[in-house]
């Protein structure tokens, strides 16, 4: 039974979203947002669990996992939909304003609908289905804390909390309609380049500058978009003491990121090599420490989640697409854990700007397609999945 006009009133849609984005919720002070999540979650008679993600990562609150169970009598796991409560700075005093066909930022903040909008869609929608009833699967909503930074309450996940074996996660940019199958591993390479100190105009032949070697290895590799499938970007760079002393020390921090090990590993040893190659010719001594911070995954089109999050987007009118990402999300890490998710775009534009703002009509769409989705997969088997 198709339910394309089924999903949240939009007023109340809107009234959540507007709740969301007023709380401030930067990476480790979600504190705000996840009280708003569970005291929603209990007045709805929902399970609330709260694992001890929140010693390992500083935030004052852990990760949520909430249970919603289904309208009518099924035997079939649960189905995950997840979100993260923490965004980018400057996300702090947001004032939402409605301009009419879109939601923006009156404040010199970013909206924070990366990832609001995903959060307010899951709570809408689940809201809607117990006041609405019928055959909806049941559902396990998982809200992390410090996804920004490098998906760090994810990796903290109380895996042992889910039922569920897959999933969404909504959290993706661009239009309704898209279906992230595939995302990058991404590494972060972090050089400490040694020299030596000198004064800068009595004995500069003295000194090895720290700051003239890292600026040679950064040169020495290119930046950006090196091919369809991977980037490399320098982030961080610092050092020096002052004007007028030749650099003792410096730092630079660079990010990786492949849909192929091969070609992550290809730049990441040029990467090194170049900052080598200016050791030496600098005088200098450079250590470098690489860090892995999330894996890719690629799901097949016919996997349950890709498969049935289409069928919801058809009947809610949406054209299903899917799509790789440059991005990380919390299902990189959800995907290296045994699970099967896929990221669905929820309408972010110029996400992680003060130029954030997100169409009245995705958001709506997302809502939509949360609530059929939930009831698309109330029954797997009459789906063909």
């Amino acid at each position: 039974m198709s339910r394309a006009t089924d999903g949240p009133e939009e007023g109340r849609l809107f009234e959540i979203f507007f709740d969301l984005v007023r709380l401030g919720s930067e990476p480790g002070s979600e504190g705000e947002v996840c009280t708003y999540i569970r005291e929603f979650c209990t007045r709805m008679g929902f399970a609330v669990h709260e694992d001890a993600a929140a010693a390992a990562t500083g935030s004052p609150c852990g990760n949520l996992v909430v249970r919603v169970p289904a309208g009518a009598f099924s035997p079939l796991e649960p189905v995950i939909l997840c979100a993260h409560m923490d965004t980018v700075k400057p996300s702090d005093h947001v004032i939402p304003f409605d301009l009419g066909d879109r939601f923006v930022s009156m404040s010199d903040t970013i909206l924070g609908a990366d990832c609001k909008a995903g959060i307010a869609s899951i709570l809408a929608s689940v809201e809607h289905l117990m006041e609405v009833g019928g055959q909806f699967r049941a559902l396990e909503l998982i809200f992390t804390v410090q996804e920004e930074p490098g998906l760090v309450g994810v990796k903290c996940l109380d895996m042992s909390l889910l039922d569920g074996s897959w999933g969404v996660v909504l959290d993706g940019s661009g239009p309704v309609g898209g279906i992230v199958i595939e995302a990058p591993s991404r590494e972060e390479l972090n050089f400490a380049v040694k020299g030596r100190a000198a004064h800068a105009g009595v004995e500069p032949e003295k000194g090895a500058s720290a700051i003239a070697c890292a600026a040679r290895g950064i040169t020495g590799v290119p930046i950006g978009r090196l091919d369809e499938i991977t980037t490399s970007n320098v982030g961080l760079i610092s050092g020096g003491v002052a004007v007028n002393v030749v650099p003792e020390s410096a730092e630079v921090a660079f990010e990786l990121r492949s849909l192929s090990e091969e070609r992550l590993a290809e730049e990441r040893r040029r990467l090194v090599d170049s900052f080598e190659r200016a050791a030496g010719e600098f005088g200098c001594e450079v250590e470098v420490e690489i860090t892995r911070s999330f894996d890719h995954f690629k799901l097949d089109a016919s996997t349950r989640p890709v498969h049935l999050l289409a069928r919801a987007l058809k009947e809610c009118g949406f054209e299903p697409g899917l799509t790789f990402s440059g991005g990380g999300s919390d299902a990189n890490v959800l995907n290296a854990n045994g699970l099967e998710v896929a990221v669905m775009n929820i309408g972010l534009v110029n996400a992680h700007t003060k130029d954030e703002y997100i169409m009245k009509e995705e958001l709506v769409g997302v809502a939509r397609t949360v609530t059929e989705l939930a009831y698309q997969a109330w029954d797997e088997g009459a789906t063909g999945a």
